[in-house]
């Protein structure tokens, strides 16, 4: 077996002839220009590939332009795999690209491809997925960009089995604060990468899927905390190593040049970066419909009266210097700043990005990953981010009966994830809880000393 490292987190997995490529983005921009990669792409020899698996429909994956750019001899020949979704939107938007085979995966379950290799496919949240791909007594299990709790990965590799070589993202990919990490979220993945050796004990890890840069003037302030490859190595896990684009590792050799791996990183990581300008202006009445149309659409899947319980919240535009007055129940109103709607808008960023984020169903998630605003009241939940995520990507769709089935199976087939995280939320309450309550003891304690 030969696993060839691409760009970000596209690699290929070859057996006996027979190859799969994961996920490949290979040149221009992803999530409405915030995303670049870090370093070049490998070149991708399309004669050579015969499966193509696609994680799940954020750009940086399910990459429209290298997707596009390949000839219509290539996406006849090629089988597009995908899992098996409660939705089927991106089998119907594949297809619509030229892909005639495209092939979906049933969660849980081996499914037998060519050359003797096996897949395994599984769920985590409302889109992502994950692979393991076994041949020729070797195990490769690709997590991507699942976010998975402890339980979860547990039973993940009772279905797995031993894992020979891990893929797992190792940084950050989505807004992590206003100008500084207030989420922690650096730290917690690099707890997540330990977690992941630690239980799945996989002869080699191999951290991929965040090599980018944040490349917009609306969102660079995120390279400061970008977790590097270096800070991973670190750490001195056993068996992790790095690959750089066009790096090989190969089963009969079992061997990784990740010094020189890092060596490269390191210099893209330093080198000088293209930061966008902030992006062009949008009228304002132009951005007053994008939002009012995805109102309208909201109340119509789901009702008037759920949508009205969500409360407004203002967006304060700093290039147009114009405020959004976002009504889920009603309308949006556009209104001049003062520095009164300034301070009280909850989020601040350009005309094109929240133009953008009510444009497309998938526009608000995007503007999540990329980073592009800043949210003043990020610690309170937004409950329009959760219907929007519903309404992108169908995960909870009962429209018609066929569909309904469909969604239902997609449901039990993601039963264990979903007590699993249940749990962990519910324990999490209760540690949240506890320390509330030793807070609250302290405080009284030094109350009474006083």
């Amino acid at each position: 077996m030969k696993i060839r490292f691409v760009s970000h987190a596209s690699f290929s997995v070859e057996s006996r002839g027979i190859t799969l490529l994961c996920d490949p983005w290979l040149f221009g921009k992803a999530f409405n220009q915030g995303w670049a990669l870090l370093s070049p792409a490998a070149t991708v020899h399309w004669e050579e590939i015969d499966y193509l698996w696609i994680s799940h429909q954020h750009p940086d994956h399910l990459h429209f332009p290298t997707l596009k750019s390949l000839s219509p001899q290539e996406k006849n020949r090629l089988t597009v795999l995908y899992q098996k979704h409660a939705s089927l939107r991106i089998p119907k938007v594949l297809r619509g690209l030229g892909y005639s085979h495209v092939r979906e995966l049933t969660l849980n379950k081996w499914t037998s491809l060519r050359g003797g290799i096996e897949v395994m496919c599984g769920s985590a949240g409302s889109m992502d997925s994950w692979i393991a791909v076994r041949a020729e007594g070797l195990n490769v299990l690709n997590l991507n960009d699942c976010m998975i709790e402890p339980a979860h990965l547990a039973y993940i590799s009772r279905l797995v089995g031993k894992v020979t070589v891990l893929l797992t993202q190792f940084s950050f990919a989505n807004w992590i604060g206003n100008r500084a990490d207030e989420l922690g979220e650096a730290e917690t993945k690099l707890r997540e990468v330990q977690q992941r050796v630690t239980l799945l004990k996989p002869e080699a890890t191999i951290p991929f899927a965040s090599f980018v840069y944040f490349c917009s003037q609306e969102n660079s302030w995120m390279n400061e905390f970008a977790i590097t490859p270096r800070r991973v190595a670190d750490l001195g896990l056993p068996g992790v190593n790095f690959m750089y684009p066009g790096d090989e590792w190969d089963s009969d050799v079992r061997t990784f040049s990740s010094t020189e791996a890092i060596e490269k990183y390191m210099n893209d990581v330093t080198r000088p970066k293209v930061i966008d300008p902030t992006p062009s202006m949008i009228p304002i009445h132009i951005v007053q419909q994008a939002v009012d149309r995805t109102l309208r659409a909201l109340r119509a899947r789901f009702g008037k009266f759920t949508i009205s319980q969500i409360k407004s919240f203002s967006i304060y535009l700093h290039d147009l210097d114009k405020v959004l007055k976002v009504n889920p129940a009603g309308t949006c109103e556009v209104q001049d700043a003062t520095e009164e709607r300034r301070h009280a808008a909850r989020y601040v960023m350009c005309s094109q990005v929240a133009w953008y984020g009510f444009a497309y169903s998938w526009g608000w998630g995007a503007m999540e990953v990329s980073g592009m605003y800043f949210d003043y009241r990020f610690k309170e939940p937004n409950p329009l981010a959760f219907y929007l995520n519903i309404l992108s990507t169908e995960f909870l769709n009962f429209g018609n009966v066929r569909q309904a089935k469909r969604t239902l199976e997609f449901i039990w087939a993601k039963r264990r994830e979903l007590c699993y995280r249940m749990w962990a939320q519910s324990f999490r309450r209760k540690e949240s809880d506890v320390a509330v309550a030793r807070g609250r003891g302290a405080s009284i304690a030094a109350d009474r000393t006083a």
